[in-house]
């Protein structure tokens, strides 16, 4: 039997238990049903003409691709980009199955990857670093737009089919554009620029596109830049965003720039290299660069990446080995380490041979894709640098 005071202690604590749950769900406020994140707009024309280039069959019911995709030239055009995109498929499987193991990265979506010098790489960039939120590109290569294929005819269609295909040779066979080579191919009467490559290789991912615009984040300097007898850069800055969209139904960004990325040339466009680091937390990628980061007329773009990135995939063409080891950061390396080809040999970086011979830092066997310029057979070297 429980004693009177004791019961009216437990009385008491229990009815004031029960006014504080009371008065607590009295003062609530009803909490609104979360929003659904908004739909996501996909241009289907954009989309369609991206897979006409990339031998894909769109939907459907637009009268002018259906009309094109009709056509003997294209169902060609389907064929051999069919076979041509096997071939990298296998390239790809070997990347992707390379980064599961060794890529270690959390929160991708919130992720942007800076990929200097890339030309239109969209391939490599999306293997190694799928699903990051941005993706900010730049190189000397103007962004061009989608060709119209509204105003083409029989001929001028197939001449387009085939600069595609023209454009995707080096990519294909090498896996890097060459420079020279693309002054031309990107430059032709129906293919202009690196977006119709980059759109093309998105629909070749199963990616559509939302959206492609025009970019200037300095409209003061181009319209100065612009005057008749203005002191200009050697190459006025253009740009151009594309906004796309995964199998997840994820909206993604790809902003790319068109400028001289010299010290010298920076000097016109003196906030661009911190426009770029903003991008945090950031990845990176060099492939195929020409060895321009070894070159002190590249300092600040090298310095950019140092400051900016926390992981950077490249290959010896990439930041000098000395500079990411004097930044004390984590260094793996795989495959092979050759001497520069004939024409960059001043790009010979002799610790970064020795280091490939470090059974501490150094994978043991080759890497299983090709990776810069000793793409044949098992021949090619990667680092990958991780801030510690």
């Amino acid at each position: 039997m429980i004693a009177p005071r004791i019961f009216v202690a437990v009385l008491q604590r229990c009815t004031l238990a029960a006014l504080l749950i009371f008065a607590a769900h009295a003062g609530a406020q009803p909490q609104p049903a979360a929003k659904p994140a908004p739909a996501i707009t996909v241009d289907a024309r954009a989309t369609a003409t991206a897979q006409v280039m990339a031998g894909i069959q769109p939907a459907a019911g637009d009268a002018v691709i259906d009309r094109l995709v009709a056509t003997e030239g294209w169902k060609n055009h389907k064929t051999a980009m069919e076979a041509q995109w096997k071939s990298v498929s296998t390239r790809i499987g070997a990347i992707e199955k390379w980064r599961e193991q060794e890529v270690k990265l959390k929160d991708v979506a919130g992720r942007t990857l800076l990929y200097p010098f890339s030309g239109p790489d969209f391939i490599n960039a999306w293997a190694l670093y799928p699903n990051h939120g941005k993706y900010v590109f730049f190189s000397l290569e103007n962004p061009g737009l989608l060709p119209n294929l509204e105003k083409m005819g029989p001929k001028e269609f197939d001449a387009l089919l085939r600069d595609v295909r023209n454009a995707f040779n080096e990519i294909i066979q090498r896996n890097y554009f060459i420079t020279s080579y693309m002054g031309k191919q990107l430059t032709t009467p129906h293919l202009k620029g690196t977006v119709p490559i980059m759109a093309t290789m998105m629909a070749l991912n199963s990616l559509r596109i939302a959206k492609i615009e025009p970019v200037d984040p300095f409209p003061e300097l181009t319209k100065a830049f612009e005057e008749p007898k203005a002191k200009r850069p050697g190459k006025i800055l253009r740009g151009a965003k594309i906004t796309f969209v995964s199998a997840a139904n994820r909206a993604h960004e790809l902003t790319y720039y068109s400028l001289d990325a010299t010290d010298k040339a920076l000097v016109h466009y003196p906030e661009f290299l911190d426009l770029v680091a903003r991008n945090k937390p950031a990845s990176a990628l060099v492939k195929s660069a020409s060895y321009l980061l070894h070159d002190n007329q590249f300092s600040k773009t090298r310095d950019m990446i140092l400051a900016t990135a926390d992981i950077l995939v490249q290959d010896d063409t990439g930041v000098p080995y000395r500079y990411i080891k004097q930044a004390n950061w984590n260094v793996k390396l795989f495959g092979k380490y050759h001497t520069p080809i004939p024409a960059m040999q001043w790009g010979l970086q002799t610790d970064l041979r020795q280091a490939f011979t470090d059974p501490e830092v150094a994978a043991r066997g080759p890497l299983p894709f090709p990776f810069g310029y000793h793409w044949k057979g098992a021949e090619s070297g990667l680092i990958l640098a991780t801030r510690p």
